[in-house]
């Protein structure tokens, strides 16, 4: 199987990604029923980051920017409810939040949900995920600009009219020419990779504290 089927055996069999050993360092199942799957991102970046994986055969093959319709976002509401929870109960367990605004309202102001213009693998699959991008899974520009600019669609801007025309267009734009911006303070960082992944860090300490 191509890596860019990979999630298909966790919509197929998600029982058989729930109950694994510590050294697995794969997705894992953490709730599953008819109609979705949520996992663990294997290659989070960011402290936390799942994905929702709709079960139906045809919805998963959908293009995410026209799959998520208004009656679709309604159906999938309570999963991202959930998979939000789940995020939450998982980032306080190991960071306190020292920035007060940030910890009154912690949920809406520093998780955000969506899809890419461009998709990365053949099943659709809606993100949830912190906005710190604190993770040593975060290892290029890519990576980055792919949840920092308009690359990523949020939730609440779902569906698009229509899909992407030129996904080699849409990629150049967002992700390879678009300058590197700090998600917390606004700074340019150009294309200096390296030197923003430090930055993400003093900011990520500035606002959590290891427990």
């Amino acid at each position: 199987m191509s890596w860019r089927g990979a999630l298909q055996q966790y919509i197929t069999h998600p029982e058989r990604f729930e109950t694994l050993t510590e050294s697995y360092s794969g997705s894992r199942v953490i709730y599953h029923d008819s109609k979705v799957v949520l996992i663990t991102d294997g290659f989070p970046k960011a402290s936390e980051h799942i994905l929702i994986l709709p079960r139906n055969p045809v919805l998963s093959k959908l293009h995410p920017t026209v799959a998520l319709t208004d009656n679709v976002k309604r159906k999938m509401e309570p999963y991202i409810e959930i998979g939000t929870d789940y995020i939450v109960d998982q980032f306080t367990k190991k960071y306190s939040i020292l920035d007060k605004n940030l910890k009154d309202d912690f949920k809406k102001k520093f998780i955000q949900s969506g899809i890419h213009r461009v998709p990365s693998m053949n099943n659709l699959h809606i993100h949830i995920i912190t906005k710190d991008f604190y993770s040593a899974r975060l290892k290029n520009k890519k990576h980055f600009n792919s949840f920092n600019t308009d690359f990523f669609v949020k939730w609440d801007d779902l569906p698009l009219p229509e899909k992407p025309l030129d996904n080699k267009l849409v990629e150049k734009e967002y992700l390879r020419d678009h300058d590197l911006i700090c998600c917390y303070c606004g700074k340019n960082f150009t294309n200096k990779f390296s030197k923003l992944k430090e930055h993400l860090k003093v900011e990520f300490y500035e606002k959590f504290e290891d427990k």
